[in-house]
């Protein structure tokens, strides 16, 4: 989980409303539990001690190895403290404690405050690539780490479809039209507070915190059509979030379709069609400290 813009200033057109979002946050927190326990099974070390989740959005990463991996000590951070609201109304309803702590990826000596103690273990799922300088990040990570601490980070990757290419309503190729809006958005992001994207690979990066062992799982998403029920419900509530992330990036001509497509009392609403499905691809990066 994550996907988070930290980041706050005048200007501020392109950055997330994370209150807002925080629904959303939790319907998918629910949704992908069990894949988190995967994650933390494969991912961290069954001795590890310390870790952290950062971004941890819904914390779904940190309620995973909370609730798996005897004796851990794990710790939530966001800098966003709406989303750490919605990780205590979660730990209340799930019955497993968790702490939370304030502080950006930007800011290392917050992080080293919020995770207190060299870590074994620390996930970042979508978060570095809206640091203002991704590589600083990762070297702030890189820092917290205990001799043969693990640091994995969910980036890259390929988004989520839903789609046919063809709808017969608006231009064919209009899904990925919104995946490249999402990108520019991210850009403008980063361009207005002054951010540097990497110009290149997450496993280099890694490698430039003076981290080894890079590893790439890649993780296929895949529901075929028809999508039902509540998988129907959540595809077109992904769908609908990205349309109004990126709105301003869309052509008068793609917003005009997605209007049409996502209004539910409409003949063209998706959740009337049979031919959704959804396919992606989840990246992970690890790379361990030298010991």
């Amino acid at each position: 989980m994550g996907g988070h813009a930290h980041h706050h200033g005048s200007g501020e057109q392109a950055a997330f409303d994370f209150a807002e979002a925080a629904p959303r946050f939790r319907d998918r927190a629910d949704a992908e539990t069990g894949r988190y326990r995967r994650l933390a099974a494969a991912l961290a070390d069954p001795g590890a001690r310390v870790a952290a989740d950062i971004g941890c959005g819904a914390a779904s990463m940190a309620f995973a190895l909370a609730e798996t991996v005897p004796g851990i000590r794990v710790t939530a951070v966001d800098a966003e403290p709406a989303m750490l609201e919605l990780v205590q109304e979660l730990a209340a309803e799930r019955g497993t404690p968790m702490a939370t702590a304030l502080a950006s990826v930007d800011d290392p000596e917050a992080l080293a405050a919020a995770v207190g103690g060299p870590a074994d273990f620390l996930w970042a799922g979508h978060v570095i690539h809206h640091a203002a300088d991704p590589q600083a990040a990762l070297g702030n990570l890189a820092e917290l780490l205990a001799p043969g601490g693990r640091l994995a980070i969910g980036e890259g990757g390929l988004a989520a479809q839903y789609l046919p290419a063809n709808l017969g309503v608006g231009r064919p190729g209009l899904e990925l039209r919104l995946i490249e809006a999402g990108t520019r958005r991210l850009a403008d992001e980063l361009a207005e507070h002054g951010g540097t994207p990497l110009s290149y690979g997450w496993n280099l990066a890694l490698e430039r915190a003076g981290l080894t062992g890079v590893r790439t799982v890649n993780e296929l998403v895949e529901q075929p059509a028809p999508l039902e029920g509540a998988d129907l419900e959540r595809a077109i509530a992904a769908l609908t979030t990205k349309v109004g992330w990126f709105d301003r990036y869309l052509t008068d001509e793609d917003r005009d379709a997605w209007a049409r497509l996502l209004d539910r009392d409409g003949p063209d609403w998706l959740g009337h069609r049979r031919d959704l499905h959804q396919i992606g691809v989840d990246t992970v990066y690890t790379a361990v400290k030298p010991g």
